[in-house]
């Protein structure tokens, strides 16, 4: 799994819950963590802050775009995400986000999230670390 494609995919998906009309973009992230969780899948965590450009949404253009700079204004919205990107048999299958500092739009249940709310884009999460393997040593001592 790639921490930079799953870096990618959280943003995206980032940008399409977002609230407000423009692109965010990365000023800090950390991978957090990487594990396997079955015999072809494993998740990426990452942590990351973000900073809206000044790219309107309807622009087409992506937040890592040259010209979609960061807006410098004290004004311009921010907040701290940290995301889960499972991965299977190398494709990223499920990304989760969740974000303190924005508001976002909940696509499932069409409300709204208050920026002093932590969001989350996906409920279900995958099994904690070592879980698989704490599995599997149950089964050979069952087995």
């Amino acid at each position: 799994p790639s921490p930079k494609a799953a870096l990618r995919a959280s943003m995206m998906k980032l940008n399409k819950i977002t609230r407000i009309p423009s692109l965010c973009g990365i000023t800090g992230r950390a991978v957090k963590d990487v594990y396997r969780t079955g015999k072809m899948s494993y998740n990426v965590d990452l942590a990351f802050t973000v900073k809206e450009t000044v790219c309107s949404k309807n622009s087409r253009l992506t937040f890592d775009h040259p010209r979609c700079h960061l807006r410098t204004k004290k004004t311009a919205k921010k907040g701290f995400c940290k995301s889960r990107v499972e991965y299977f048999a190398g494709k990223i299958v499920d990304i989760d986000v969740e974000c303190r500092g924005l508001r976002t739009f909940d696509r499932r249940s069409g409300s709204f999230e208050s920026s002093e709310n932590s969001i989350e884009a996906k409920i279900m999460r995958a099994p904690r670390r070592g879980a698989y393997r704490r599995v599997k040593q149950v089964r050979r001592i069952v087995g």
